[in-house]
């Protein structure tokens, strides 16, 4: 992987966490992941079919949910600005419903009200202010549509867990509990929201599904 992708954007896809020797740190990785997938699972066969029609992954990363939101949708979109890991991943897994692009031609070529859910995993931390990419969220989701978020706190767990992880730098541009009050603000509803690996100070992710309101 380091020959398609450089030292800094293999911090901010959170490789080194995916791949950490510590089961620990790995489990941390992974588990927000589950509970993402969870919810969109869960979410998807609420819907008539039992299945999403089209949902996008914003901020892909290294694909590593593109298999799984495709057992729940019929088409997937994979957004980010560096898409060779994904890409790689795509090919390698064979995902034949899985386009990727960059934000530029999503903005461009996915039409307004024409996704049934939103994917934003461990992303809209690196954006700031994040008012024109949830505005980007609502225009692009049916009025039936979802928004699944995963989000740090940056509490002093979640510090210590990235520094053990081997991140070095500051990426963050926000925590949790503002993400989460921005979202509310800019026109959605909070249907469930789970905190892992438990509440108080424990919790290090924020795991949340919206719809607009």
């Amino acid at each position: 992987m380091s020959d398609i992708v450089s030292d800094e954007d293999r911090d901010e896809m959170a490789i080194p966490s995916y791949l950490h020797a510590n089961p620990l740190m790995r489990w941390m990785a992974w588990r927000r992941l589950e509970k993402i997938a969870a919810f969109v699972r869960q979410s998807a066969r609420e819907t008539r079919g039992g299945k999403f029609q089209r949902i996008m992954d914003f901020g892909c990363g290294t694909g590593v949910l593109l298999d799984e939101l495709g057992r729940h949708s019929e088409a997937v979109v994979g957004v980010d600005l560096v898409l060779e890991p994904a890409r790689f991943l795509v090919e390698q897994w064979q995902l034949a419903r899985v386009d990727l692009m960059s934000p530029e031609s999503a903005r461009r070529d996915i039409g307004d009200h024409s996704l049934d859910a939103i994917v934003a995993a461990e992303v809209l931390e690196h954006i700031d202010p994040l008012d024109d990419t949830l505005e980007f969220f609502r225009s692009r989701l049916r009025p039936d549509g979802k928004l699944f978020v995963s989000v740090p706190t940056e509490n002093a767990l979640y510090r210590f867990g990235r520094r053990l992880a081997g991140f070095e730098g500051h990426y963050h541009e926000s925590n949790a509990r503002a993400i989460h009050r921005k979202i509310i603000e800019s026109g959605f509803r909070a249907d469930r929201l789970s905190k892992v690996p438990a509440p108080g100070p424990l919790a290090i992710y924020w795991v949340a599904e919206y719809s607009p309101s």
